[in-house]
């Protein structure tokens, strides 16, 4: 029974990243069907992200009633949503539409990381970052569907149709063995000491987010400005910064179980910080690519135990929402902070906000710890087949 929870919180995982990633890629064909400015794409994003956070703080309602079928049907509801950019036909409807995809991630987010951190609970080992690596594997896929349809010159439309159709039906079966939530162990402490926890993760996610969209977002341009790179080996810095978070989060749970979350988070956070002053310190080829590949390899780590630390936190889902929507918020400050910047004082220069973030991060890693498992889930987690 429990491989196959942890087959079907895979497959969300996996459903969630190819529904994502099969979208940003087709912007520019968006953008010249509705005649946007560039300006109209940035707001039109936003949507997204404040979809995010309706989504991450709706949970909170029905997180315990039935994880599993509000997963399930998040998870339909995205594939739903997915057409909606294709039949925009003007930058509100576009912008609307971005909206409610978010609230399908921001609502499948929390559900499917709490699932997901009752599973380590129940087999008392790390699993969360491997989820996360279906999630990033799920993305990759997802861009590169969107890459073959727009060379091919397949309508965005249709390609999300197509996505959406396959995606709902191929996990439908599958998503029906999600586990049924559980409340989370008792928190740490009492009072203060839970709100303190609570707003670290929250900043962790916040920065930590920044750290790694930051980066990823804005490693085509560096590469091309100023590490004076050919249009297709700027796209290899990103690239690059996917597949090795994809790699990293596939292994991380192997160290975890080693060591602890606090050390591979700062660990993590460490590898992001030295990625970065790389980059920014000797921008040239191939220097800026390596620097790219360890802050890819280093954030990865760090939004996956921060979102099982807050799962952990209270028994009500109400901190796995917080973190959540901290997390999207992140991804509403920071491409505006690093392009403000970017037209001040250079692209190079406004690099120091993802790496401020990176910093913040490895300051607050000691607080991504576990609390204890009750005595009840402890007979629980002896009393689960192996």
């Amino acid at each position: 029974m429990i491989r196959r929870e942890r087959v079907a919180v895979s497959v969300a995982f996996l459903a969630f990243g190819i529904g994502g990633g099969s979208v940003i890629p087709r912007l520019p064909a968006l953008k010249d069907h509705l005649h946007l400015t560039d300006g109209q794409v940035g707001l039109a994003l936003l949507g997204i992200s404040l979809g995010g956070i309706t989504g991450a703080l709706l949970s909170r309602l029905v997180i315990r009633r039935d994880a599993r079928l509000f997963a399930r049907l998040a998870v339909i509801a995205l594939c739903v949503t997915l057409v909606g950019p294709g039949l925009a036909g003007s930058f509100g409807a576009l912008m609307a539409s971005f909206y409610l995809i978010g609230c399908c991630c921001g609502l499948l987010d929390v559900l499917v990381n709490a699932q997901g951190a009752q599973l380590e609970r129940i087999e008392g080992r790390p699993l969360i970052n491997g989820f996360h690596g279906f999630w990033s594997l799920g993305a990759v896929i997802g861009s590169a569907i969107a890459g073959v349809a727009a060379y091919l010159g397949v309508a965005p439309l249709t390609q999300f149709l197509t996505v959406g159709l396959v995606v709902a039906v191929a996990s439908f079966w599958v998503l029906r063995f999600l586990p049924v939530y559980a409340e989370a162990p008792a928190p740490l402490d009492a009072g203060g000491a839970v709100s303190f926890a609570v707003l670290a993760v929250c900043v962790i996610c916040f920065t930590g987010v920044i750290a790694e969209g930051g980066t990823a977002d804005w490693s085509p341009l560096f590469l091309r400005e100023l590490s004076h790179a050919s249009a297709g080996l700027a796209a290899v810095g990103y690239t690059g910064f996917a597949l090795a978070a994809t790699l990293v989060r596939f292994r991380a749970d192997l160290l975890t179980a080693r060591t602890s979350r606090q050390t591979v988070a700062r660990i993590g956070a460490g590898i992001s910080v030295g990625g970065l002053g790389l980059l920014i310190a000797f921008p040239a080829l191939p220097t800026a690519i390596i620097g790219f590949a360890l802050v890819g390899m280093g954030t990865a780590v760090t939004l996956p135990l921060a979102f099982a630390a807050g799962a952990n936190l209270s028994p009500t889902g109400t901190p796995l929402a917080l973190v959540m929507a901290s997390t999207y918020a992140g991804t509403i400050a920071g491409p505006p902070a690093i392009g403000a910047l970017a037209d001040h004082f250079g692209l190079r220069a406004a690099m120091a906000i993802p790496l401020l973030a990176a910093v913040v991060v490895l300051a607050l890693a000691g607080r991504l710890r576990l609390p204890q498992a009750s005595p009840q889930m402890k007979r629980i987690t002896a009393s689960m087949p192996r």
